[in-house]
């Protein structure tokens, strides 16, 4: 079996036991990177559409997970053919086939897209309904070894791409071409990548560029890419001068605010004891300050509403994207117990 492959089956072993555990007879999940998490179906992409993860029914102690996709290439190769279903363009008849396979289950039903339609059909099951996120955010970490290796590979396919971009940053260039580096230096089949290329001008406030900007000669560029390889994620990101300046004193205040937030990554650290680290040590955030990574931006958010309280768990993931002098960039570290790990050299 590929790593992918196998990755996918552990983390849906590990889905079951949290299901088990917290007496849920099934997971209805539609949010792409929690139906991707749980099932190990990919993103695919349908004439008149845009990428999409196909809606997914996990029934407890079933062999695999139930894919509903208008197209099977969506669904892994190693899940048996009688899981995957194609998706009802009838919202009611989709529902009513849902309704099928979780009736013989016992147990709540958890789900990630609440609507009253959701709710009807557990009303009619005569289960109570719940929120499907810290299911999976208890399934997510820790990350097996296997797991993590492929996230490093995505991280690494993406700086890649990430440094023919920086490159190409000059007065005269316009923001299309550096998303063009970008996918040259990417590899050869990398799947749907999680953005088009974000690219900032930075300055007193950010200023989001479109793709036939021109770069102009004082400019201080900021540029993020994410892809997908394997079924994981890479997103990365740095700031470069238009003259080629790698923005050294910039750099330099920023790798010391990393370090402080990096010290509150390990287990039991809250995202409000990142953001008091952050602000201690004079930086601030475009977005998140970090966010979790796996099959694709994953929980933590960490500057995102909500999320103050939630203690990060040993074995998670997280990219983290301090802001210091108009500065930003991004490295990925591997929360422990104690001391983090870093999975890519700073940039």
């Amino acid at each position: 079996m590929d790593p992918a492959s196998a990755a996918a089956g552990e983390r849906y072993r590990r889905v079951q036991a949290a299901m088990a555990r917290r007496d849920v007879g099934a997971l209805l999940l539609a949010t792409p990177h929690l139906a991707t998490f749980a099932s190990g179906a990919r993103r695919v992409q349908v004439a008149g559409s845009g990428a999409a993860v196909p809606w997914v029914v996990v029934v407890r102690d079933a062999a695999a997970a139930t894919v509903f996709t208008p197209d099977p290439d969506g669904a892994p190769p190693w899940m048996p053919r009688s899981a995957v279903e194609r998706l009802r363009w009838s919202r009611d008849r989709q529902l009513e086939r849902i309704a099928e396979l979780v009736a013989p289950t016992r147990g709540a039903l958890a789900c990630d897209v609440f609507s009253p339609a959701v709710q009807r059909l557990a009303d009619a099951s005569g289960r109570p309904l719940v929120d499907a996120a810290p299911l999976l955010a208890e399934a997510a970490a820790p990350r097996s070894e296997g797991e993590v290796a492929l996230i490093v590979d995505a991280l690494a396919a993406a700086r890649a791409g990430l440094r023919a971009a920086v490159a190409a940053v000059a007065p005269g260039a316009r923001v299309a071409t550096l998303v063009s580096h970008f996918a040259r230096a990417a590899p050869p089949v990398f799947g749907f990548p999680l953005s088009e290329g974000l690219v900032w001008r930075a300055g007193a406030s950010f200023t989001r560029l479109d793709p036939t900007t021109v770069v102009e000669a004082d400019d201080v560029i900021a540029l993020e890419f994410g892809l997908y390889t394997n079924g994981h994620a890479g997103v990365v990101g740095d700031t470069v001068a238009a003259t080629g300046d790698r923005c050294v004193a910039g750099r330099r205040a920023w790798s010391e605010a990393l370090c402080a937030v990096a010290k509150c990554c390990r287990r039991g650290a809250t995202a409000a004891d990142l953001m008091v680290a952050a602000a201690a040590a004079g930086a601030s955030c475009e977005g998140p300050l970090a966010h979790g990574l796996g099959v694709g931006i994953e929980p933590p958010l960490v500057g995102g509403r909500g999320e103050e309280g939630v203690p990060l768990a040993a074995g998670t993931v997280l990219v983290l994207a301090p802001v210091v002098e108009r500065f930003p960039a991004t490295p990925a570290l591997f929360v422990t117990d104690g001391s983090p790990r870093w999975l890519e050299a700073a940039p």
